[in-house]
C-alpha cells in the first residue's frame, strides 16, 4: 500500500524521503510539495522552484539494468505528458526539454541502504523566459493531485525489457545523430551522438572512434 505525504514546504523532497525511509519499511512511498526551498539537480546544479512547478520524490525498484532507472523514468514522464497531448523530449541522461529546447524538468536517482527513491522536478508552466514549461500559459493547479496521478502512472508503467526501453527513449531523444559535446569538469567529447550503451551511457562517434560516455552534461554544436 502506497504511502502519501504532501507538505507546505521542505528544503528537498529528496531529503525529506530520506528521513521518512530511516523511519519506516514502507514499500511505496511518494513525498511532495507547495515549496521546495533548497531543491537540488544532478552534481551541483540547483532546482528553482517557482508557483507551475512539482516537485515530489517516490521509492522506486530499480529498473533490471540499474543505470538505466534514471531515463526509464524520464521516458516514463514523458509518455505521461503525451497522453495528455503534451510532446517533451528528452535529453541525456535525465533532462526533459520542451520543443524549444528549453529544460522543463528533471530526475535524480539516489539509493541508500538498497532502498531507491527518485526525486522529480517539472515546470508545468515557468514565468521565466530562460527556462521552460511543458504548458504555454499559467493555469490554476493542485499540486498533491497532479503528484498522486503522475506517481501511479509511473508505478503502474514500468518496462521489463531494457532494449524496448532504450529504443522508446532514443524516439523520444532530440538529439540523436546530432552533434554535441559531453562535459564532465576539464574533460570534453565531441561527436555524433548515435544512441545508448549497455549500461545507458551515451554514445558518441568521432574521428577518434566511437566514445563510451557515463557522466556529463550535455549540449548540441
Amino acid at each position: 500500500m502506497e504511502k502519501f505525504i504532501h507538505v507546505e514546504r521542505c528544503d528537498s523532497t529528496q531529503d525529506l524521503i530520506k528521513e521518512q525511509l530511516l523511519q519506516s519499511a514502507q514499500d511505496e512511498l511518494t513525498v511532495s510539495c507547495e515549496h521546495q526551498i533548497n531543491g537540488r539537480g544532478r552534481g551541483s546544479n540547483i532546482w528553482q522552484d517557482s508557483p507551475g512547478t512539482l516537485c515530489f520524490s517516490m521509492t522506486i525498484r530499480p529498473h533490471i539494468q540499474v543505470t538505466y532507472t534514471a531515463l526509464e523514468i524520464s521516458l516514463l514522464v514523458h509518455h505521461f505528458f503525451k497522453m495528455k497531448g503534451k510532446e517533451i523530449r528528452l535529453k541525456w541522461p535525465n533532462d526533459l526539454m520542451t520543443l524549444e529546447e528549453k529544460k522543463c524538468g528533471g530526475v535524480l536517482v539516489q539509493n541508500s541502504e538498497s532502498r531507491y527513491y527518485v526525486g522529480i522536478g517539472l515546470n508545468l508552466f515557468q514565468n521565466e523566459s530562460s527556462l521552460g514549461g511543458i504548458y504555454e500559459t499559467s493555469f490554476p493547479i493542485n499540486k498533491q493531485e497532479w503528484v498522486k496521478e503522475l506517481s501511479d502512472y509511473i508505478r503502474s508503467n514500468r518496462y521489463s525489457n531494457t532494449e524496448d526501453l532504450s529504443k522508446d527513449w532514443l524516439k523520444s531523444c532530440f538529439h540523436l545523430n546530432q552533434q554535441v559535446n559531453i562535459s564532465e569538469g576539464d574533460q570534453e567529447t565531441c561527436g555524433k551522438f548515435v544512441g545508448l550503451g549497455p549500461y545507458g551511457e551515451a554514445l558518441l562517434e568521432n574521428s577518434q572512434g566511437t566514445h563510451h560516455l557515463f557522466n556529463g552534461s550535455l549540449r548540441l554544436l
